[in-house]
Order: C-alpha cells, then sequence, then structure tokens
C-alpha cells in the first residue's frame, strides 16, 4: 500500500489545466502537489495518477514520488478562496500527493530536444495507458536538473469509466499523432522489446496492491476492491499484448534525430523570431504580460525575465526577453538558468509565427498569445494581463521590457 502522511499546511492552489490541485506540506516536512478526492472524476482520477505513476517508475521512466495524503478537511475553514475551500472541505480523507519537483521547468519542444530511445519509450507507455493529454498544448512533461519528467496522468485508462466495455477499449488503436514527443523520431520497436516483457501479470498485481482499497470500494459491477483490482490488471496485459503495431504517428517525417536529450542551444531548432512591424494610426488597445521566473511557488519569491505584447487590431504579438542569470541564481542557487533561456527563446519563436512556432505555427496571433499567457505552475508563468492604448506596439514592448525587467 502506498505511505501514507498527514497534510499539516496547505501553500497554494496550482492553476493549471483544467483541474486544481494544490501544493501542501505533509507531517514528513516535505512538499506534495496534492489531488484532490474531491474533484472532478474523484477517485477514479487518483486510482488513474496511482497506477500509472508506480508503472511509469517500475520501466523505468521518471516520475515523481507518490503518497497517499490523509487531509483533515477543517485545515479549509480559513481559505479565503471558495473555489478552494470547497476542494479542502470536500475532500477529506486518503488523498494523492506527487513529491513536489522543485525549480522544474515546462516541457516545450522548441527549447528541450529529446532523443529517439526517450521519446520512444514515453510514447510507448503512454500508448499502455491510453494517455490522451500529452500534446503540445499541453505536454504534463517537466525537466529538473535537465532530465525528462512525466506528470499528470488522471486522464489515462478511459476505460475505468465503462467497464463492460474494458476488454474492447484495451484493444483500440493509439492516435499519437499530436503527440508532444512524435516530432522526434521515437523508437518504438526498441521502446517495446524493451518494456513490454517488464508488463507481467505479477509486476500489474503488485502495483494494483497499492492502491488504497478506499478508491476502489463501491465501483458498480464489483464485489470487492480486490476484484476492480483485478479488472485493472486484465486490462493492462490486453492492451500491452502487440501495442505498437496498434500506435499511429505522424505521416510527415520527423525532425532529425538528436543524439542525447537536452536543452537547445541559441540557434537550434527555431528560426530568429520574426521583427515587430511599426504600427501606424490611432491608438488601439493591446494586452501584456510580465514573463516570470519562479524557482520555488512555495516561497512566493520571482524575477521578471521578459514581457509578452499582443493587439488585435493589428494582429501584433511579439515577446522580448532579458535573463539575468545572477538574480535567478540569488533566488535559488540551483535554479537552471540555461533551461530558463531556452523557454524563453521558444516563447519569443512561438510569438513570431511561421515554421519556428512548433505546434503553434497555425494558430493566429491572438490563440498563441492566449496559449503563452495562460496559468502555469513551472518555473516559467505569466504574469497577470494588463491592458493598454498605444500606436506602435513594437516600441511599446521594447518599453515595458526597459520598464519591468531590470
Amino acid at each position: 500500500m502506498l505511505t501514507e502522511a498527514a497534510v499539516t499546511r496547505y501553500l497554494t492552489p496550482l492553476r493549471e489545466g483544467g483541474s486544481l490541485p494544490g501544493l501542501v506540506e505533509a507531517a514528513d516536512g516535505e512538499l506534495y502537489v496534492l489531488k484532490f478526492s474531491g474533484a472532478g472524476q474523484g477517485r477514479k482520477t487518483l486510482v488513474a495518477e496511482t497506477v500509472c505513476g508506480l508503472l511509469a517508475a517500475r520501466l523505468g521512466l521518471r516520475v515523481p514520488a507518490l503518497r497517499a495524503l490523509d487531509l483533515d478537511p477543517v485545515i479549509g475553514l480559513g481559505e479565503p478562496d471558495e473555489q478552494v475551500q470547497g476542494l479542502l472541505k470536500g475532500s477529506g480523507g486518503l488523498n494523492l500527493g506527487m513529491g513536489y519537483l522543485a525549480g522544474a521547468l515546462g516541457f516545450d519542444p522548441l527549447a528541450y530536444a529529446v532523443e529517439p530511445h526517450e521519446a520512444g519509450r514515453v510514447l510507448w507507455f503512454d500508448a499502455l495507458v491510453g494517455n490522451v493529454d500529452r500534446s503540445w498544448r499541453n505536454p504534463n512533461l517537466l525537466v529538473q536538473v535537465g532530465e525528462l519528467w512525466l506528470i499528470d496522468h488522471g486522464a489515462t485508462m478511459i476505460w475505468q469509466h465503462n467497464w463492460p466495455t474494458a476488454a474492447a477499449s484495451a484493444l483500440r488503436r493509439y492516435d499519437a499523432r499530436d503527440h508532444v514527443l512524435a516530432p522526434f523520431a521515437p523508437d518504438l520497436a526498441s521502446a517495446e522489446a524493451e518494456l513490454a516483457p517488464l508488463v507481467t501479470e505479477d509486476l500489474l498485481t503488485g502495483i494494483l496492491a497499492e492502491v488504497p482499497g478506499a478508491w476502489l470500494e463501491g465501483e458498480r459491477g464489483f464485489a470487492s476492491a480486490d476484484e476492480v483490482r483485478r479488472a485493472y490488471v486484465d486490462a493492462l496485459l490486453r492492451r500491452a499484448d502487440g501495442l505498437s503495431a496498434r500506435i499511429d504517428l505522424p505521416e510527415e517525417p520527423p525532425a532529425p534525430p538528436v543524439p542525447a536529450s537536452g536543452w537547445r542551444r541559441p540557434g537550434e531548432g527555431a528560426p530568429a523570431p520574426v521583427p515587430p512591424a511599426p504600427g501606424t494610426g490611432t491608438p488601439q488597445v493591446f494586452e501584456y504580460a510580465a514573463l516570470r521566473l519562479v524557482p520555488r511557488v512555495d516561497r512566493g519569491e520571482y524575477v521578471n525575465a521578459g514581457v509578452v505584447v499582443y493587439q488585435r487590431a493589428t494582429g501584433f504579438v511579439a515577446a522580448r526577453t532579458r535573463l539575468d542569470p545572477a538574480r535567478l541564481r540569488g533566488l535559488d542557487p540551483d535554479a537552471d538558468a540555461e533551461g530558463a533561456a531556452a523557454l524563453l527563446r521558444a516563447v519569443e519563436a512561438v510569438c513570431g509565427g511561421g515554421s519556428g512556432a512548433g505546434g503553434a505555427a497555425g494558430d493566429d496571433a491572438g490563440r498563441r498569445f492566449r496559449w503563452l499567457v495562460a496559468p502555469r505552475s513551472a518555473l516559467l508563468q505569466p504574469g497577470p494581463v494588463h491592458t493598454g492604448l498605444t500606436r506602435a506596439p513594437g516600441a511599446e514592448l521594447d518599453r515595458l521590457l526597459e520598464r519591468l525587467v531590470p
């Protein structure tokens, strides 16, 4: 069974994606990202996170440590945010905690290249568990100390929501055409040769034994939690058999393979962003947000490292960035300045559009801006969006950079 600990402190919500996990401290003194039993799909999400997290770890992929965290709902009594308070008060008992990866950066294929063997292993695993949430828009991958980590598997194993059709669902094809690692020439043949023999009945039975019975009991059509555990084992075994033949990759050729995974250097990958055109006419509304580097979310400290500006009337979107590694490391000596610089260059490339924008190449300026300023909880985060009036958004961008980024 998962190691248990009590939640002793709630720090902050992590407002990224469709759910609202929280950063908490447990009695063991460690920080965890808490997935609430009272949120969304409830305990089924916790089961999916647990099974996939443990399975990924057994297959040699990097995932945060998992703990069953006991939450006393009285912690929520003084919470001022009504939505967060509702989650805290409605999630008493066992919830799932995932080790907090301090200083981790969000994965961006424009900033971090993945070698074919690693790309193949991650993609094969995602096909095994039916992960539909690993696209470029929401990769659910983090990079810490230059290494790739897998997170957020609540949208996997969709067969658990309709057990009568689970056997048929396990044999469905896996559409990897929009998978964030598909462009990296994933070596699925070697991944299957390495990983498939590891997915045994004994392995899966041991993993399901670690899922708390409270998350499995009362499942319609099953007499006990152990019967539910057996159903997960059977579905995954059936899924693993001949899996690579049921994976659909994009038709366009992948990018040339890279010899080793790591941050892209200046000049690699995306071309330089398109320079902004001067504005004309009467002043028009523009929107902007600062780009922040937040090495420790629990401390709430950050340094500004760039600005992104969007003007709907002219179709203008551009970013200017400026990283001061010394200031960043003043907040956290272990902060990944190289990774931060690569991600900032990727933001400029997305704004520039064209082939350099990667998956966002087909989006208009407004959609690219909205994606860039959506809430994030890793090291690079957008600040609040503000508005103003200007005739020349390019000049305004330069002015804001000087005012907001020391």
